[in-house]
């Protein structure tokens, strides 16, 4: 039985994930955060781990469309998983696993991917329209930017 994934259901995961995703980065409620990210691990492993080793996952990273075209291909395939399950997998893999062009991002994404608030995201956008980023360093020179959270996700981050 083939499932696909609803605009509804991306937005409702967006929507979820950026609630997870403001607790994570300003760290009103680190626990809630781990518990969130704990439970997209165990859906994630629910749900792709019947049938792919998860290091397939983690060796490769794609953009959040590209995730969920591979997460409905998955579906199609006859993955199954609850609808909650599903929101998790794309939750876990945007905030962990999806790349980003820091000098095409939207604020919203800088935020999820990058875990900044958006006031950092709005930095990140201002010293972009006067001089494009070029390296991790470039990066982490605006004030709010993590350095270790950038320098873990660097192979996420691309500058073209």
């Amino acid at each position: 039985m083939s499932r696909e994934v609803t605009s509804r259901e991306v937005i409702l995961a967006t929507c979820a994930l950026m609630l997870v995703t403001g607790s994570l980065a300003w760290g009103s409620d680190a626990a809630a955060t781990d518990r969130g990210l704990a439970r997209e691990s165990r859906s994630l492993k629910a749900v792709c781990a019947r049938c792919h080793n998860l290091q397939i996952v983690m060796d490769t990273p794609m953009s959040y469309d590209a995730w969920r075209d591979t997460v409905q291909t998955m579906i199609d395939r006859g993955a199954s998983g609850t609808d909650q399950q599903f929101a998790d997998v794309m939750d876990y893999l945007h905030r962990t696993m999806t790349t980003i062009d820091v000098n095409t991002a939207d604020a919203e994404e800088l935020e999820i991917v990058l875990h900044v608030p958006d006031s950092t995201a709005q930095a990140i956008l201002a010293r972009r329209s006067t001089q494009k980023f070029t390296s991790l360093a470039d990066l982490e020179s605006v004030p709010g930017v993590d350095a270790p959270t950038a320098e873990a996700k660097a192979r996420l981050i691309f500058f073209k």
